[in-house]
C-alpha cells in the first residue's frame, strides 16, 4: 500500500473517532435523558461544596423516567411537598413538543405572577423545594407558575437548550399567562441556567406584561461555563469544549458561544434587572456577575450574599436574600 494510502486510513480513523468524541460529549453534557448525562451530574453535584445530604436530590440516584408511576407521583410530592391546590398546565412549544408547569394560585384573586425557572438538571419540583416557592410567594401575593424545561422534568425535548432554546420555553408560559389574564404583570426569576435563560428571554421584544427580572448565580455565555467547569475537573477546556461546541451545532442546532450566551442578550434588554450571587459559588464563579451586570443598560441592582455557595443564597440567607429582591419587584408589578 502506498504511503499515502495509510495516511488517508489514519486520518479517516481520526475523523471516526473524533465524530464519536464529539456524538458523546454532547449526550455527556445536553442529553438529560442520556445515561451519561445522569453519571454527569452526579459527578459534577460532588464536585460542588454545597452538596446536601444523601438523598437531598433522590432523582439524582437514577433518570427520572426509570421510576414507576407511582414512585414519580410520590417523589414529586415529597420534593415540592405539594398541596392540593396547585394545577398542572401543558402547552406546546413552536415545534410541537409538550411543555409541562406547575401553577399556584395566590390566596386573592390578582394580576402579579412570577415565573420561577429551574437549572441545569433539575425540575419545577426542586427549584420550588429550594426556594419554598408555593409559600414564599404565594403568601406575598403573586400567582405563581413552575415550568419544567425542554428535557427536563416532563417535558418534552431532545436536548438541554442551556438558555437558548429555553428562552422559547419561557416566551410560550408568558403567551399562556397573557391569554388567560390580559392585565397581567409578570416578573421573570431564574436560578444558574434558570437565570441564563430569563436573561436570554429578556433580550427579545417581550410583551409589555412583562415587568422585570431576577437572575440568581446566571453564567455569562455557555462555552465559558462549560471551560469553567470542565477545568475544575482537571481536563483540558480547549479541546474538549470546542469538540462539544461544534457538534451542539450539529445535533442540537445552537451554539455555546453566540447563542446560549446572556451577556449578548442582556445587551438588548429593555427590562429592570436584579442581579444576586453567592460569593463563594465555585460552580458559576461569582467573577461571572460583573460583567453580567456592566452589559446590562437598564435600571439595576446587585447583591453578592455573604458565604453562600452556587444557587444556595435563598436557603441560606434568606433573610439577606428575600427583602431586597421582593423590594425590586414591588418597584414594577
Amino acid at each position: 500500500m502506498p504511503w499515502w494510502g495509510i495516511v488517508l486510513i489514519i486520518l479517516g480513523v481520526l475523523c471516526l473517532l473524533i465524530c464519536i468524541a464529539g456524538w458523546l460529549l454532547v449526550d455527556f453534557a445536553i442529553n438529560k435523558r442520556s445515561k451519561l448525562f445522569m453519571d454527569n451530574l452526579i459527578k459534577i453535584k460532588h464536585l460542588e461544596k454545597t452538596i446536601e445530604k444523601p438523598g437531598s436530590y433522590p432523582k439524582l440516584e437514577k433518570a427520572y423516567d426509570d421510576y414507576p408511576l407511582e414512585e414519580r407521583i410520590k417523589l414529586m410530592r415529597d420534593e415540592m411537598d405539594l398541596d392540593d391546590d396547585h394545577k398542572i398546565f401543558w402547552t406546546k412549544s413552536a415545534k410541537g413538543e409538550k411543555l409541562r408547569a406547575y401553577y399556584y394560585e395566590a390566596p386573592q384573586p390578582t394580576h402579579k405572577y412570577i415565573i420561577l425557572v429551574h437549572g441545569y438538571g433539575n425540575s419545577a419540583a426542586i427549584v420550588s423545594r429550594m426556594y419554598k416557592a408555593p409559600t414564599a410567594m404565594r403568601d406575598r401575593g403573586y400567582n405563581l407558575l413552575l415550568p419544567d424545561l425542554l428535557n427536563h422534568g416532563q417535558s418534552e425535548g431532545k436536548f438541554i437548550g442551556m438558555g437558548y432554546l429555553d428562552k422559547f420555553t419561557v416566551m410560550s408560559w408568558i403567551d399562556y399567562i397573557i391569554k388567560m389574564d390580559p392585565e397581567a404583570s409578570i416578573a421573570l426569576m431564574g436560578v444558574s441556567m434558570g437565570a441564563a435563560t430569563v436573561m436570554v428571554t429578556s433580550g427579545e421584544d417581550l410583551p409589555a406584561n412583562v415587568k422585570c427580572v431576577v437572575e440568581d448565580c446566571g453564567f455569562t455565555n455557555a462555552y465559558e461555563q462549560f471551560s469553567f467547569v470542565t477545568k475544575n475537573m482537571g481536563l483540558p477546556a480547549g479541546p474538549i469544549v470546542g469538540l462539544l461546541e461544534l457538534f451542539a451545532k450539529l445535533r442540537a442546532g445552537y451554539s455555546f458561544k453566540k447563542d446560549a450566551s446572556p451577556i449578548d442578550c442582556i445587551k438588548h434588554t429593555k427590562l429592570p434587572f436584579f442581579f444576586v450571587h453567592g460569593e463563594n459559588d465555585d460552580f458559576v464563579p461569582t467573577f461571572m456577575m460583573q460583567p453580567l451586570y456592566d452589559a446590562c443598560p437598564t435600571e439595576k441592582e446587585k447583591l453578592i450574599i455573604p458565604d453562600a455557595d452556587h444557587a444556595r443564597s435563598v436557603k441560606y440567607h434568606p433573610e439577606l436574600y428575600w427583602p431586597p429582591v421582593w423590594k425590586f419587584i414591588e418597584k414594577y408589578i
